[in-house]
């Protein structure tokens, strides 16, 4: 309803909840929320042309025969940017994807046939195994631009061939953020800004979304998640700090996507509202984080957030101009 009156940009929409409308891109990822107690079709139309003008992620340079794996969201992997046909075989793509994730742990023979076929006898869960080796080894070899065999039985030990050009958009993820750490220490945090948006970028879903209920996927989803809200949250800071306000803002919806429950976002929320002049929209977050704590969790907000209300809605005078 909103997003006809609101002559978006082509594709996006504003997705309706009781507590938080969604401004949404035409690929469905969030762009920011807004409270459904006040609603300012200026600030949606503003999020929505600013996303757009966004510069877009560079593209990942290739080398011919080149792999890259795509873990966040639903699994892909691309040759020289193009995406492979990974058939049918469920079990060929859980070994894909286990093996791509763990190249430098080569995994026992034993280990997979207990893992993927632990209703199997030996002789038909090894048969099974080869089977799906076999399958795993035509993808690979659809984008050899030689017929190399890309995955090697060694001493009962199955992993990728070393020659084998793979990147995937964890590692470019987590080197991202490694990199911001350092310059932020470094005192550059614009530069640190920078890259924790291109790894920000990189987030498009929780690792691995169609595996959620898989052992092996949980923890390496749990660091990667706990990186990007870390992310998040010294990009908010540091835009707020910067009297970017509402990149700060724009920033805490992206965390509240994620967890709803994220206190620190909100208590962000309410300051840069009040710093932008718009002091019933922060009253609006204050009481939005409030009931939200006390309804999905069963608590009250901490002594942190009630002090930032108490100091930030009661002295107007410390209200800076709006930018």
């Amino acid at each position: 309803m909103h997003g006809l009156l609101l002559e978006l940009p082509t594709g996006y929409y504003l997705e309706c909840h009781p507590d938080l409308p969604i401004l949404r891109r035409p690929d469905g990822s969030m762009v920011a929320a807004f409270s459904a107690w006040g609603f300012d079709p200026e600030a949606v139309r503003w999020a929505a042309q600013a996303d757009v003008a966004r510069e877009a992620p560079q593209a990942v340079p290739t080398q011919p025969g080149s792999l890259r794996a795509h873990f966040f969201g639903r699994f892909e992997l691309l040759c020289d940017g193009e995406a492979i046909s990974l058939g049918r075989n469920q079990k060929a793509l859980t070994l894909l994807k286990y093996l791509l994730a763990n190249r430098s742990h080569p995994a026992s023979q034993d280990y997979l046939m207990g893992w993927l076929w632990p209703e199997s006898n030996l002789k038909k869960a090894r048969w099974s195994l080869n089977s799906a080796v076999y399958t795993l080894r035509k993808i690979l070899g659809s984008c050899a631009p030689t017929s190399t065999n890309y995955v090697l039985l060694d001493k009962g030990y199955y992993r990728l061939c070393s020659t084998l050009r793979v990147s995937t958009d964890t590692d470019e993820f987590y080197a991202r953020y490694e990199r911001g750490r350092r310059v932020e220490k470094a005192g550059r945090m614009s530069e640190a800004a920078g890259e924790y948006e291109g790894a920000a970028v990189l987030y498009r879903d929780v690792y691995l979304v169609e595996d959620l209920y898989e052992d092996w996927t949980m923890i390496e989803r749990e660091r990667l998640a706990n990186v990007y809200m870390d992310m998040l949250d010294r990009l908010a800071g540091y835009y707020k700090e910067a009297g970017q306000y509402r990149e700060s803002i724009s920033t805490c919806y992206r965390a509240l996507d994620k967890d709803r429950c994220h206190e620190d976002s909100y208590r962000l929320l309410v300051e840069c509202y009040v710093r932008l002049g718009l002091r019933g929209e922060a009253l609006r977050q204050y009481r939005l984080c409030e009931r939200i704590l006390a309804r999905e969790h069963g608590v009250d907000l901490s002594p942190d957030t009630r002090a930032l209300y108490t100091s930030l809605l009661e002295e107007p005078e410390r209200v800076r101009s709006p930018r």
